[in-house]
């Protein structure tokens, strides 16, 4: 198995007390791809919430071309004005 895990591929805050993070992570013998939010304990320190949508990163590819045709449709529709507008 890879060494260079836990990767973290983007991380932007949901709000102030939650950011959502994008990783690629080993579990158990599976590297998976992990979208998960994150949010601030009584501490400040950020904890994984239970939510979240995990994957086998076998359906990476998949993923990224369902997420760029939601970009592209999401841009052309005006739903965003820039095409990496934050929500």
């Amino acid at each position: 198995m890879p060494h260079d895990l836990p990767f973290t591929a983007g991380e932007w805050a949901r709000n102030s007390r939650e950011d959502v993070r994008v990783r690629i992570e080993q579990f158990k013998d599976h590297v998976i791809v992990d979208c998960r939010i994150w949010w601030r304990d009584e501490v400040g320190e950020l904890r994984p919430g239970r939510g979240g949508l995990t994957l086998a990163v076998r359906h990476l590819p998949a993923l990224a071309e369902a997420l760029s045709a939601a970009l592209t449709h999401a841009t052309a529709n005006g739903f965003l004005s820039e095409p990496d507008a934050s929500p």
